[in-house]
């Protein structure tokens, strides 16, 4: 029954990826680039091998306004952002709760 449980759970976990990736392709076409500073990081989630889920409390500069906003973003392990730095994001103006970041 484990073993079951186990394939199960990594085939739902591997789908919530690909749809990540999918919005994450939707915002690179049609998001608005902007920049965040990273305020805090929150958690860390290892999804699949070289991905980790971020959820992480930034500051948005965008559109000459300024958000303070708790985000959630998937990079690749080895781009994960350190506390206090100014990345450039794309995200979208309907929906700033998800960010893509492009470093």
């Amino acid at each position: 029954m484990n073993a079951w449980w186990n394939i199960g759970s990594r085939s739902r976990k591997r789908k919530l990826v690909y749809g990540q990736l999918q919005q994450q392709r939707i915002m690179l076409q049609q998001g608005v680039p902007a920049h965040a500073r990273i305020i805090e990081i929150e958690s860390k989630y290892e999804l699949l091998k070289g991905y980790v889920e971020l959820q992480l409390w930034v500051m948005i500069r965008l559109q000459e306004r300024l958000l303070y906003q708790q985000v959630h973003t998937m990079v690749a392990a080895e781009n994960i952002p350190v506390t206090g730095a100014v990345v450039p994001i794309r995200v979208l103006p309907e929906n700033t709760s998800s960010i893509l970041i492009l470093s």
